[in-house]
């Protein structure tokens, strides 16, 4: 059953082990360990990072996507600042993704794992199921002042891959209730390899 929590305040993750949290039965085998704690650290700081950019406030920063890659000693990096206007360019959510994609596939050689994160609207996991429904936000969606529409979520997608041949998308739902950032229980959906293919 889904259920919703409370956003841990301060610059704690909410999931600090968020592979403990999702089903990834979809791989039909356990994750090697090395493997495991890679994505496990990708995951955990991406989601912490999207926690704390939402954390101040419905409507108070732009959804712009976010990159993480760890190298072959173990290291992360934040993925390279990109030339794009989020404010008003409606394909800069698109334009910074390829960049970030680009720029992990040139460095591919010496990395383990990489996560890149964006925001999303999908339709609302309490209803049963996996992800459906699922439609990117644009940066530039900060000038529409609409709700979200009956039935949907907004949600943070990060789309994690290892260089062992794993490649899956952490859904996480998001809202606010009063004020205050509440999360919905992880989801975890299968992707294709697109780095280490």
């Amino acid at each position: 059953m889904f259920s919703w929590h409370a956003s841990v305040e301060g610059v704690d993750a909410t999931f600090a082990q968020p592979l403990q949290a999702v089903d990834l039965s979809f791989l039909g085998s356990r994750l090697p360990p090395e493997v495991h704690v890679d994505m496990e650290e990708c995951l955990r700081a991406s989601l912490q990072a999207a926690e704390n950019k939402l954390r101040p406030g419905q409507g108070s920063t732009m959804l712009t996507p976010a990159g993480i890659s760890m190298n072959t000693a173990g290291s992360l990096s934040v993925l390279s600042d990109y030339e794009v206007d989020f404010a008003y360019d409606d394909e800069a959510v698109d334009k910074a993704l390829n960049t970030m994609f680009r720029e992990i596939v040139a460095e591919a050689a010496d990395l383990r794992c990489m996560a890149l994160n964006y925001y999303v609207r999908m339709k609302d996991p309490t209803e049963g199921g996996g992800p459906q429904d699922v439609s990117m936000r644009r940066s530039t969606d900060w000038q529409d002042r609409t709700q979200t529409p009956p039935g949907s979520v907004e949600a943070v997608t990060v789309d994690l891959e290892h260089r062992a041949g794993v490649a899956f998308a952490v859904f996480m739902p998001y809202a606010w209730q009063r004020s205050t950032l509440i999360v919905g229980d992880l989801i975890a959906a299968p992707t294709r390899r697109q780095v280490w293919s």
